[in-house]
């Protein structure tokens, strides 16, 4: 085949499904926390549990479904997700007009929710992985992060108008984006074929524990600092620039990644691993360490989101390439660990830092993200040889990984 097609490989159906899909979550996240906090029937403390856990189970729930996962049953994994994201929105709104005060209730709903949005995410990502050959996988999955960004920048911006809109049932939100997900699965091939290429053997080496665990580190420090902006910001700068002006720097980073992510990728094939991890670290700690700056405005927060997005997009695949590499051919296995790391450290940066700001302590959250981002700095400086070990592993100069997905 040559040129390249106008249209993603499989069509737009199962990129549009990604865009909607992801969507139900990012139109509740957002302002799920300062919802919660405004019923009153919760201290911050609380918020950030129930918060906390619907982060937790998106980023750890697909594991207990891996097993259950086999080629042809993707779409009704999708339809089941989505359908009980719809459920899990509407008992929420309810238990909101009702003053339903069970921590443990809205813990185990805050569960439900996440474990379906994670779902979802796994049955489409496998969904990719069997339907293409390994000639056409690396370009449906760049689709599949555009989707996933462009949502990304959407759902927050719609998050902060129905907020707005209709305080009271702002957790009915995620039920439109799920509806249209159910509709989108319903068109897909009932069964997917398995991949044409073979799978990669599995490498005959793999680097020590300590290298490891250094990575998870990095990854670990780095998503604490990521979790300042996304996850702690706009319970904090909610109350100093109106909700409407939070959603719109959500749109901007997530734009931002669209539109640059392709740039930003082909000049950092130039550098090599541990420079990327050390500038990435930089704009991010940077790009956090301004969020404490809310009240000088937007220009400023602006700024901010601009050096937290171009982190982004150099450290996403950065780390997931490098996990890949020293997975010993075990792909799945390396990007549920990483995505295991994603969850508990966010989910802890969220609890945190929202009880910061129940304290009125909200700088000291973002600070404490900066100093995260630059503790990696200082651990590619301590362990630069071990960088090198899992870039040389990775392979990383002939191969152009997709982006992992950090909002999902």
């Amino acid at each position: 085949m040559t040129g390249r097609p106008r249209t993603p490989p499989g069509g737009w159906t199962p990129y549009a499904l990604r865009f909607f899909s992801y969507g139900a979550w990012g139109v509740l996240y957002p302002f799920f926390p300062v919802w919660l906090l405004d019923s009153g029937l919760f201290t911050a403390g609380g918020v950030g549990l129930i918060v906390g856990a619907a982060v937790l189970a998106n980023r750890l729930g697909s594991l207990a479904f891996v097993k259950a996962m086999r080629p042809g049953s993707e779409r009704n994994f999708i339809i089941g997700s989505q359908a009980a994201i719809a459920a899990a929105a509407a008992v929420m709104c309810l238990m909101g007009l009702l003053s339903v005060r069970s921590l443990a209730g809205w813990l185990l709903l805050s569960t439900v929710f996440g474990l379906a949005c994670s779902l979802a995410t796994l049955a489409q990502l496998t969904l990719i992985v069997h339907q293409f050959d390994s000639t056409q996988t690396r370009r449906a999955f760049s689709y599949e992060n555009i989707a996933l960004n462009a949502a990304g920048g959407l759902a927050p911006l719609v998050s902060s108008l129905a907020y707005t809109a209709s305080e009271r049932f702002y957790a009915l939100a995620p039920i439109g984006f799920a509806a249209v997900g159910i509709l989108l699965a319903a068109r897909l091939a009932g069964r997917s074929a398995p991949a044409a290429g073979a799978p990669a053997a599995a490498r005959p080496a793999t680097p020590g524990r300590r290298t490891v665990a250094i990575l998870l580190a990095a990854n670990f420090l780095t998503t604490v600092a990521y979790a300042q902006f996304y996850g702690v910001f706009s319970a904090h700068a909610t109350p100093l620039l109106g909700a409407r002006s939070v959603g719109l720097l959500f749109a901007a980073g997530s734009v931002a990644i669209v539109l640059l992510q392709t740039l930003v990728t082909r000049w950092s094939r130039t550098l090599g691993e541990p420079a990327l991890v050390v500038l990435s670290n930089l704009a991010l700690g940077t790009g956090t360490a301004l969020l404490v700056a809310a009240g000088a405005g937007l220009p400023a927060m602006l700024l901010a989101v601009l050096g937290i997005t171009l982190g982004e997009m150099i450290y996403g695949p950065v780390y997931q390439t490098l996990a890949v590499g020293i997975s010993g051919g075990r792909p799945a296995l390396a990007i549920g660990t990483l995505t295991f790391v994603w969850g508990l450290a966010e989910s802890l940066a969220v609890v945190a830092g929202l009880a910061l700001v129940g304290a009125g302590l909200g700088p000291v959250s973002f600070l404490g993200g900066a100093a995260a981002a630059l503790a990696v700095v200082a651990l590619v400086v301590v362990f630069r040889r071990h960088f090198t070990a899992m870039a040389a592993f990775a392979n990383v100069t002939s191969t152009e990984p997709a982006k992992a997905p950090a909002h999902s």
